[in-house]
């Protein structure tokens, strides 16, 4: 028996992506803050073992409440989604780092925390300019480009496939599983396949690889699963494909979307990119308000694993919350005048990589850094760059992106040899 009060019901259906197609409902999520926790019912189609609806928490004190108690909030019990198969089957997102619990959720981020120390990300600086130069050479003397395709994509594409260890002639791949798994929602994608058929060829792929390193080890995340251990024996093959699976995707997509809602947003705020413009020092502490600002990976699921409270509201043993991130970094509680995008923000706290926790985005520090030079770049030398047409927005209530974004800008000069 839920505990929750006929007035706290909202009659938003958050399981619809319609609700998101023109990003999130900030003013739904305005009035929500105010009431406090409310409760949705879930879709009738739905199996029964989803329950009969979710918690909204849109508040970022108790969205933070949620994201650091993992001895009464589940990741494991029903997925991180608000169905738990609408990306891939639940046994399959359990494989995954985001669908654990401790001890295994720790065990897991501990083989691969050591590819995000500060040191070995500050190592990676001039490589990730000079890539996004060479993208940024590839249009600059057009004076137009697709943003998403021709330049934020195969830059975090690079970035992250360079991490793992897979060949450049491979990491197209990449692209289409990550697509096929995270836009389940957009009919266009989904035609191309599915996130469980991907996630299938992903692993198939990634045995072949850590075949390769066996016999030929490199300073790579591919040979550090192939030799991971876990319990004392070798990491079973489908932890190793989750976790592979769950790095290309969460720095292939979160990073490239930040960087085309980040540059929209500037587009949008000329004043705001004037201030860039005139003070690059300033970029690293804009980053902050652009992550604030977009963030793009709207909500997490987690399940109740005991009775509790969150904001006077009584939730269930079994009950469902939905973590609204795009509300929690618009809260005023937690940020002052949050509705202004101000790029000279000093204190700018934010639930974009997530509420904090155990769950906390292990790739923050790098996703930092290629936005910095994303920007730093992109301002550099596309100052004036302006829309040539509506971006085309991924249909989805997870993570919002755009499929492409058509830009225009001042032609300019070559600056790198392209490999």
């Amino acid at each position: 028996m839920n505990s929750f009060d006929a007035a706290s019901i909202t009659g938003a259906d958050f399981t619809d992506p319609e609700l998101f197609s023109e990003g999130p409902p900030l003013e739904l999520f305005r009035s929500l803050r105010e009431a406090g926790p409310s409760w949705s019912p879930t879709p009738d189609d739905w199996p029964d073992e989803e329950g009969p609806g979710y918690w909204n928490i849109t508040r970022a004190e108790e969205i933070a409440q949620v994201s650091h108690d993992d001895q009464t909030f589940s990741s494991w019990e029903r997925g991180f989604l608000l169905r738990s198969d609408e990306m891939v089957p639940l046994e399959l997102i359990r494989t995954m780092m985001i669908g654990k619990d401790a001890p295994d959720h720790t065990q897991m981020r501990g083989i691969v925390s050591r590819a995000f120390t500060p040191l070995r990300v500050k190592r990676l600086e001039p490589v990730l300019r000079t890539r996004l130069n060479q993208l940024i050479d590839a249009v600059i003397e057009t004076g137009e480009c697709d943003l998403v395709e021709n330049v934020a994509r195969p830059y975090t594409c690079h970035v992250i496939a360079d991490l793992l260890g897979v060949p450049l002639a491979d990491r197209d791949l990449l692209f289409g599983w990550t697509d096929a798994i995270l836009n389940y929602n957009d009919p266009e994608v989904a035609a191309k396949g599915s996130g469980e058929e991907a996630m299938i060829e992903a692993t198939s792929y990634m045995l072949r690889l850590i075949a390769e390193r066996e016999n030929d080890p490199r300073d790579d995340l591919v040979t550090a699963l192939g030799r991971a251990e876990f319990e004392g024996e070798r990491m079973p093959i489908d932890m190793q494909a989750g976790l592979f699976i769950q790095l290309f995707v969460a720095g292939l997509d979160t990073t490239r979307n930040t960087i085309a809602f980040g540059m929209h947003a500037l587009i949008d705020h000329p004043d705001q990119r004037q201030v860039l413009l005139d003070e690059p020092e300033l970029i690293q502490t804009a980053i902050e308000e652009i992550l604030r600002w977009t963030n793009v990976v709207m909500y997490m699921r987690r399940t109740a694993l005991k009775d509790t409270e969150i904001g006077g509201n009584r939730i269930s043993q079994g009950d469902s919350v939905a973590m609204w991130y795009s509300s929690g970094s618009r809260d005023p509680e937690l940020v002052e005048d949050p509705d202004k995008f101000d790029v000279r923000r000093t204190q700018c706290p934010h639930q974009a990589f997530g509420g904090g926790g155990r769950h906390f985005c292990l790739g923050s520090s790098l996703a930092r850094l290629e936005l910095r030079i994303a920007f730093e770049e992109l301002l550099r030398r596309m100052p004036d760059m302006e829309l040539d047409g509506q971006p085309t927005r991924v249909r989805t209530n997870f993570i919002q992106g755009y499929k492409s974004m058509p830009v225009r800008f001042t032609p300019g000069t070559r600056e790198t040899t392209c490999d």
